[in-house]
Order: structure tokens, then sequence, then C-alpha cells
């Protein structure tokens, strides 16, 4: 049975270097979000706990607080037993699809109703949600897994959704325009209902991945989530809602409530995944019903536009493209959404054996996910994950009078300042692949790549040439 703490203590025995322990009381004011931003730029990415973290009101929260725990994508792939990083996108989709069983344990059983708190009971002041940046109004529930059910179907649908904590008992939710929980809210209220909510916090990283992944409508997320996790999910019912509205049972912390139907209120602006500040909105209001919790339960967040929040999300696009573009140009070799891009690029590596396929790819991509904007298209022998190689590829291997293609007036993300309307985008990509060979067998007629003999280039150690400390003092360039 997997769940958040299993995870810690399996990283902490076998891996102590990959987890970093704040035990002197941290702020969750700026100070906690300004830590993940100075370790990003030295490139390091372990998992935090804050033992002593500073709330908002100035006192020490009881409950720690977690963040990075996704930020690693090599530790994301571990945890699913992906071996490779660098084949997520063909990996991950093979897991979440073997889908796995749910079943539903009783309340006694479920560690995340250790403690119930409802009426009077509720704070969710309690917990220490995090103020990541100055343009944000307020505390903001930012790693919330969202779970509603269709009332037409009756199945569930979760993503990720933000949450402003305006009172004790009751936030702001926003339903972004692309997710599917937008559409159960809508269909809720056109029946005059308010909407049955859960926002369940905090579980093994596997699963939390798993619960991301990218599914048609009317599709669970939780056998995925399974999938993702290796072993059956454990669900329990809701107090709020009964056996209609289930939850993971080895979440951290569930906050039960409604949507009620037609009320809403201003929310926002908040510092958005994109690096900058999205504008305020209209939002539904939350109001909560219940508060359920383990007895040593975990507060996670994530960090607005870096690694911890990305890389869930953008392994699960890499593989809705690979499988859907494959099936059309079968020569994709391997697909990388980078968190340079922030969900808006997608670089796509492929064997070119025939003339056109970089276009066919792109056209292919697109409509695989409505915030992709930009597809860059390259040669198997260019790293995808090396964005360096890719504007190498750009501006050595493509002609923009007939390797850019311009896709106006598409679907975007709502959240992307150049656009000059809302959710429409001027799309495109770039074929930045070498002219395909004359006829099977035949080589590319281009200039060929610089290249050492491997022998020489593996052979070849740093360590045996200067010092780890004169290599650290050595200059820089950009």
């Amino acid at each position: 049975m997997k769940d958040l703490h299993t995870f810690l203590d399996e990283l902490e025995a076998n891996q102590p270097e990959k987890l970093l322990r704040i035990k002197k009381p941290i702020h969750m004011k700026y100070e906690i979000t300004a830590l993940q931003y100075a370790l990003t730029k030295e490139g390091k990415f372990p998992v935090i706990i804050c033992e002593q973290p500073i709330k908002l009101d100035g006192t020490i929260g009881e409950i720690p607080l977690i963040c990075n725990l996704t930020a690693s994508r090599e530790l994301c792939c571990q945890v699913m037993g992906i071996s490779d990083p660098r084949r997520a996108a063909v990996e991950y989709g093979k897991k979440v699809s073997e889908t796995r069983k749910t079943y539903i344990v009783p309340k006694s059983e479920a560690k995340c109703k250790e403690i119930i708190d409802k009426g009077d009971d509720i704070d969710l002041f309690k917990f220490p949600h995090t103020f990541q940046h100055d343009i944000n109004p307020g505390p903001f529930i930012n790693a919330g897994s969202v779970t509603m059910y269709d009332p037409e179907s009756g199945i569930d649908n979760t993503s990720l959704m933000r949450c402003w904590v305006r009172g004790k008992n009751w936030t702001g939710l926003v339903p972004a325009a692309t997710t599917h929980n937008l559409t159960i809210m809508n269909r809720f209220f056109a029946r005059g209902e308010d909407c049955p909510v859960a926002v369940w916090i905090g579980h093994h990283p596997a699963g939390l991945i798993g619960a991301q992944s990218k599914l048609g409508f009317p599709v669970s997320h939780y056998p995925s989530m399974a999938g993702a996790l290796g072993e059956d999910l454990r669900l329990v019912a809701t107090e709020t809602f009964g056996e209609k509205l289930l939850v993971p049972a080895d979440a951290e912390i569930v906050i039960e409530g409604v949507l009620p139907c037609n009320k809403y209120m201003a929310e926002g602006p908040y510092a958005e995944y994109t690096g900058y500040a999205g504008p305020q909105v209209v939002a539904p209001v939350f109001e909560v019903t219940a508060v359920t919790y383990r007895k040593d339960a975990i507060y996670q967040d994530y960090a607005l536009g870096l690694a911890d929040m990305l890389i869930p999300d953008n392994m699960a696009i890499e593989a809705k493209i690979y499988n859907i573009v494959s099936q059309v140009v079968p020569e994709l070799i391997n697909v990388h959404v980078p968190i340079s891009g922030k969900r808006f690029h997608a670089y796509l590596q492929l064997n070119k054996n025939r003339p056109a396929i970089g276009k066919d790819a792109i056209l292919a991509a697109k409509p695989c996910y409505p915030r992709l904007k930009h597809i860059f298209v390259v040669d198997k022998d260019v790293d995808i994950f090396d964005d360096s190689q890719i504007l190498w590829a750009i501006a050595t291997r493509s002609q923009w009078d007939k390797d850019l293609y311009v896709l106006p007036g598409g679907t975007g993300s709502p959240l992307d300042p150049s656009q000059a309307v809302s959710g429409i985008s001027c799309n495109g990509g770039i074929d930045c692949t070498m002219p395909a060979p004359m006829g099977p067998g035949l080589p590319n007629f281009f200039a060929p790549r610089n290249k050492m003999p491997e022998e020489v280039t593996n052979s070849m150690k740093l360590g045996d040439w200067v010092s780890e400390d004169a290599l650290q003092k050595m200059p820089k360039t950009f």
C-alpha cells in the first residue's frame, strides 16, 4: 500500500541525498518559494520537508509542509518504475493505460479519515498554505487534486485546480476553461443544483503523476492513478456525499464541500505556471462541509512555474502526444515537453525517411493539447532534452520560408500574455530536420556533424585533469 509516508521512508532509507529536511522555522510567505527558486538556479531539485512552517499568522504550524515532491524528472520516473527518464513519453503512457482495479474500503480503514472536522471545527488556516508571489492576494491551495462526478454518468473526474483560501470554511476554486471539471460544474448548475466537490492533497508521487493523465470524458482518473502506482487503488466514501463521490483513502488531507449553484466571486490575480501574473477572474465559491486528514498529515504545495508543478503534467502531455502522433507518423521516436516552454512547447524527435514527415508531425501534434503553441521537429541525432541542441537544429537545419508552418486563429491557453484575444493563439511549428534521403538505404545529402571517435569521448574524465574545487570556480558562459 503506497502513500506519501511509505515514499518518504524509502527515500530517506535509500537515497537520503534527495531529501532536504528544513528543521528550523521557515516562513510560508515568500521564504519557502525563494528557497525553491535558489535551488532551481543551481539545478538542484531535492524533495523538501519544512518541519516548522511559519504560517501566515506568524505561528509555527503543527502540520509540516512538503514541496518539490515532483520537481525531479529522474525521481518521478523512478517512482513509476520507468528506468530511463528520457523515455517517459513512451513508458508513462503504458503505465497509466495498464489500469488496475479500484476498490472501496470502510472509513475505519482509511488513513485520511483519522481526524474528521465538521461544523465549527473546520479551520482551513490550520494548514500551512503558502503565499508565493507578491501579485497573489492571499494564501492558496496550490496542490489540490479536485474530484467531481458527472451528474449524467456518475463517473468521477480529477484535475489540479487552485483554491484561494478566504475563510475558515470557504475558498474560491478555478476550473480552467479546458478542464472536464468545468463541464461537470456547468451540468450541475444547468440543473439548478449545487456541485459536489472533494479536494484531496498529498499522496505517493506516482499516484499524483498518474492522476494528471490526459483522458477522454467521462473517464475516471483513478484507474490510471492505480496503474501509475503499480497497485490497486484504495478509495473511500466522502463524509458529505457518501459513495457518490470517492477520494483516495491514503491521501493526506481531504476537503469536501459544494460549489453553490451560480454563486461566484472575484478570484486572483494569481502568479501562474507561465511565469506571469494571471488576471483576476470570476470563479465559483467553494463552501467547505468537512475536512478529513491523517493524524500525521503532511501538507503538500506546488511552486507555480517551477519544475515541481510542471513535470507531472508535462510528462502526461508527452505521453498523449506520443500516443496520438505515432499513429500518424510511425517514425516518431520520442517527445519532450520542456520546462523552459511552460507547457507551450513540444520537441518531437523522429527518423526522417521520407519528405514532408516533419509537417505531418506538426499538424498531428497540435490538436493533442489545447495549450500547445509551438512544435519543433528534429532528427534522431538531436538530443531533445537539451534546449541548446534544439536551438542549434533551428539555426542550422531550417529555412523559414519553407520549414515554418503558421497556424493562425487556433486554440491557445488563456494564460498566454502574448494573445490579442484570450484563448485564441497563432500556433505553429518548425521542421528542423535534414532533407530526407533520396531513396531507401541512401544517406542524407547534408553536411555531416562534427564528431570525435567515441572511444576518446567516452574515456575523457574531467577529474583526471582538473580538481572538483577548481572546476566549480571556473567561469561560465551563456
